[in-house]
């Protein structure tokens, strides 16, 4: 194989393939957290359950940015290869699935599954001006992120420029799925039985914008509706 020669590496081949060239390692200037526009912290052994039952092994980490699964192969990092045939992702003791073209967290299963949506924005810090005051600036920018044939992901984070994340909630019943972003949406997704999720929550002191309590509310929910 020629070094110039371009290839596509499809998921099948990805964890077997022994030879790619090195690659461009991921460059952040911040030494707190190195990844900011990814969910965890490092890269980390994972497992991918194919939709076929094959299971994978890899060292993987989720880009919030570009809602992209990625895999470190050496000091390459690349985006998993057709997604859509993906059933499960393990990771980090949290189970993920492939939904709309992005991975959502599940934290909750049965007759109503509960979902986060781990999304992230590059957000430009505030500049030096006159008098050493800073000029503030709420700007979203877009960071190139470089995407070959092959999947290799390249990003770099200038030092003026900040990682700005957020989460969105999902509920699937009766195979709809349905957004809510407060507690307020969330009851009007469970017309008749509003005040009895209602009551739990506050007995409970259930937040649930936190992952804690979208499990207990899920358990509740799965278990009394």
């Amino acid at each position: 194989m020629k070094a110039k020669t371009i290839i596509r590496i499809t998921l099948i081949t990805i964890f077997f393939l022994s030879s790619l060239t090195p690659g461009n390692i991921i460059k952040c200037q911040d030494k707190q957290n190195p990844l900011p526009q990814f969910l965890f912290p490092s890269f980390s052994k994972g497992i991918i359950i194919m939709k076929d039952g094959r299971k994978l092994s890899a060292t993987l980490n989720y880009n919030i940015i570009d809602e992209e699964m990625i895999f470190q192969q050496g000091q390459q990092y690349m985006a998993l290869d057709k997604p859509e045939e993906i059933d499960t992702v393990c990771l980090q003791n949290r189970k993920f699935v492939y939904i709309d073209k992005a991975f959502y967290e599940v934290v909750a299963e049965g007759k109503t599954d509960i979902y986060m949506q781990h999304k992230g924005k590059y957000v430009q810090e505030a500049s030096n001006t006159a008098y050493g005051m800073k000029s503030p600036t709420n700007q979203n920018i877009n960071l190139t992120t470089i995407k070959s044939v092959n999947q290799v992901r390249v990003l770099e984070i200038p030092e003026n420029v900040t990682v700005s994340s957020t989460t969105v909630y999902w509920i699937m019943r009766d195979g709809e799925l349905s957004k809510f972003n407060n507690q307020n949406q969330l009851l009007k997704l469970f017309s008749g039985s509003e005040e009895k999720i209602k009551e739990f929550i506050k007995t409970n002191n259930i937040d649930i914008k936190t992952r804690e309590g979208l499990m207990n509310l899920g358990n509740f929910l799965n278990s009394t509706l």
